[in-house]
């Protein structure tokens, strides 16, 4: 039997085939959160507090922020002149049950508390600043298109999050290595280009859906190793009430939107790189050539020159209307312009200067 050689859009159809019956097959399965291992093991005290307190280390620009003594604890200390800015803190104090005789705490008030940001702190390197480290930029899959779009790619905190993408800030934030999340994140990214280009808006839920799908089939295309099972219970789980096949085959559509945009943006880049090539070889040829001046190097056609012996200068003359148009200061005459036969041309050419001109009339 003859092998057939597959296209490159047949090979991607079998790819995405492959995977959503993958993910649309079997029973439900659950999403292993410690498969991926983010910077932040859980270590960073913000994570504890109230989403109020979160939002207000998030408008000071921090992910981590600790008390003075916190950070002398982590071997940290606030930089000279830095500022600290404060969060609530409940109040409890202890009261006994007259019905039970037992002992419960009983809020009784708030406090503020100074908090210093990271940023803000110099000392000892801490734990996730030195996993950070481990994250590649230059290496990821499709880093190319993320440049091309403007998306800045950096390790950062995200709370529970492997990654975010910030559709204002256009950046991505990375708190683990994984390049699958980091596909999903650049997913998020080129859906929120399509949405802005063709002014339409998805649904919070399923926009997570065609992301990770996404990632999963660029994974599979680019030779990322990927997660399947991770990626099914990652779709379950935002699938809601909704059939899951169903959600899934809705995706297809965005997933492949998805992959074209890709695909036009390298075509694209290649053109512009090819054509700044062609641009640039142009540009070394040209200062390859010995230097000239910028005029024409051939004599002048409608252009002639006689010798004035009353001033003793040349006097260049139109050929076509017969009128002068010129007079050459320096009492030599013009460079590529025809001598007109008159009895002085000779004498002219003959004369050292202006002192053995014959006499004016």
């Amino acid at each position: 039997m003859e092998n057939k050689r597959l296209s490159r859009s047949e090979v991607v159809r079998g790819i995405l085939d492959g995977l959503v019956r993958e993910v649309i097959s079997g029973g439900a399965v659950a999403y292993i959160r410690d498969k991926v291992q983010r910077f932040d093991d859980g270590s960073v005290p913000m994570q504890k507090w109230s989403r109020c307190n979160q939002m207000i280390a998030f408008f000071n620009g921090t992910r981590d922020a600790r008390t003075f003594n916190a950070w002398t604890e982590a071997g940290r200390f606030p930089k000279k002149g830095s500022h600290s800015f404060q969060i609530v803190a409940p109040l409890f104090k202890t009261e006994k049950d007259d019905a039970t005789n037992e002992e419960k705490r009983v809020l009784s008030g708030f406090t503020l508390i100074n908090e210093f940001r990271i940023e803000d702190t110099e000392g000892k390197e801490l734990p996730y600043q030195t996993r950070m480290k481990e994250l590649k930029t230059d290496e990821l899959p499709l880093i190319d298109v993320a440049q091309k779009l403007g998306i800045k790619v950096k390790a950062d905190l995200c709370g529970t999050a492997e990654g975010s993408f910030s559709p204002f800030e256009r950046v991505i934030r990375m708190n683990c290595t994984d390049k699958q999340v980091f596909l999903h994140e650049l997913s998020h990214g080129i859906i929120a280009e399509i949405k802005r280009k063709e002014k339409i808006t998805l649904e919070y839920g399923f926009e997570e859906i065609c992301a990770e799908l996404s990632s999963a089939f660029l994974g599979s295309l680019y030779g990322v190793e990927i997660d399947l099972q991770n990626t099914k219970a990652y779709i379950q789980g935002w699938a809601g009430k909704g059939h899951v096949a169903w959600k899934v085959i809705e995706a297809v559509e965005w997933t492949e939107k998805v992959y074209k945009f890709i695909e036009e943006l390298k075509e694209k880049t290649q053109k512009e790189e090819k054509e700044m090539k062609i641009f640039s070889t142009k540009t070394a040829a040209k200062s390859a050539k010995p230097n000239v001046l910028p005029f024409k190097t051939e004599d002048f056609k409608d252009r002639t020159q006689i010798y004035n012996p009353k001033i003793g200068k040349w006097v260049k003359r139109d050929s076509k209307t017969g009128l002068f148009t010129s007079v050459k200061g320096d009492g030599k005459p013009f460079s590529r312009v025809k001598i007109e036969d008159n009895p002085f041309a000779e004498v002219a050419k003959r004369l050292p200067g202006e002192a053995d001109l014959p006499p004016a009339a």
